[in-house]
């Protein structure tokens, strides 16, 4: 008689970190760029491995046992989905034919729709290649190679700017927890042959995919301009010490252009603005833009429409005496109040409160 499920600490943390892989697969799918697709899929890969850990761990798995399977499946279209992203994130071409890269994965999922319809009782059929889709041994392979080439392309790429130092940090972040989470899989079925081996030692896959999971959301927090269209942008931006295909008094004027729109029209309270989105408004490229305001204010898109929400921010709390300052972030276009917060503090080396008290104790 299997004991009753429940839950542990490592278990409701593992949980936890699958409802957050979920959300966060689903919030960069929806999100602008259509380029972080490859990642969103890769943490929902993760997120469905997980998944099946806790319903085994807890003993849930006896209630869904036709999701047995599905980690299988996940193993292997986590390499070609780093890998691609990782393409799409230096500049790589990549064709239709990358497709190829999950025909293991397609194989396992026949193993697994044949194991479903035999559990489901529809049709008593042979499942095909059992011996492909459960090997340990060929998955922790499959999984190596992509994180070798995946390290080759990272360390081969140059870094000639601060967008391509952060494109590096970033994909050696997720690279290397892809690396120890491939180790601690193959460690797994090595040392389960030895008497010292403790059956908890399998958490250690699961934490590695925590891990994951954990530095992506943190990422989405921290540096969130490499899940926004604009960071591509950037990247694909031709290298500052190349020659202007323009003059400099033509580079004036379109960037005399742009503040006098900032400063009328005021686009930056816009909570969703967008680089795309202010183009269109002054009628330039995506492309133009970017490099008009690299060029002339040494800033990138973010950093300069932040500079603009924080001078409005200080002119209505001059102006405004009684403004709510739990609001004020919001209205002046910052999303996430605790950006706000550090932005404010970094420029004018106080918070919104202390700012307003010291300007009505000076009057």
């Amino acid at each position: 008689m299997q004991p009753p499920p429940s839950f542990d600490t490592w278990t409701s943390l593992f949980a936890f970190a699958v409802a957050m892989g979920f959300f966060l697969g689903i919030s960069i799918i929806v999100g602008k760029s259509k380029k972080n697709i490859p990642i969103a899929l890769l943490v929902l890969s993760f997120s469905l491995i997980l998944f099946q850990y806790v319903l085994f761990w807890t003993g849930y798995q006896w209630q869904f046992p036709y999701l047995i399977m599905l980690p299988h499946v996940c193993y292997y279209t986590t390499g070609p989905l780093l890998y691609w992203y990782l393409l799409t994130l230096h500049k790589k071409e990549v064709s239709f034919n990358y497709a190829l890269h999950f025909v293991p994965a397609f194989l396992v999922s026949i193993t697994f729709l044949g194991s479903l319809i035999n559990m489901l009782h529809i049709a008593k059929i042979e499942i095909p290649w059992p011996w492909f889709s459960n090997n340990p041994w060929l998955i922790a392979a499959h999984m190596a190679i992509y994180a070798g080439i995946s390290l080759r392309l990272i360390f081969s790429g140059k870094t000639a700017n601060k967008y391509q130092a952060l494109r590096k940090r970033w994909s050696t972040v997720l690279t290397g927890l892809f690396t120890v989470f491939v180790l601690a899989y193959l460690s797994y079925y090595i040392l389960v042959h030895f008497p010292f081996f403790n059956s908890q030692w399998d958490y250690m896959i699961s934490i590695t995919m925590s891990l994951s999971i954990y530095a992506i959301g943190y990422f989405v927090i921290k540096e969130p301009q490499v899940f926004d269209g604009e960071f591509f942008t950037e990247l694909f931006l031709p290298d500052e010490n190349q020659d202007l295909p323009f003059e400099t008094s033509l580079m004036n004027e379109l960037f005399q252009k742009l503040t006098h729109h900032m400063e009328t029209q005021k686009p930056f309270i816009d909570n969703e603005l967008r680089l795309v989105h202010l183009a269109d408004q002054l009628g330039f490229s995506t492309h133009l833009l970017s490099k008009v305001i690299n060029k002339k204010s040494g800033k990138n898109f973010n950093q300069f429409v932040n500079d603009y929400r924080l001078q409005e921010a200080k002119r209505l709390l001059l102006e405004n005496p009684d403004f709510n300052i739990k609001t004020i972030y919001f209205d002046v276009g910052f999303n996430n109040k605790a950006t706000f917060y550090n932005a404010f503090k970094k420029e004018f080396h106080c918070t919104p409160s202390q700012f307003r008290e010291s300007t009505l104790s000076s009057s």
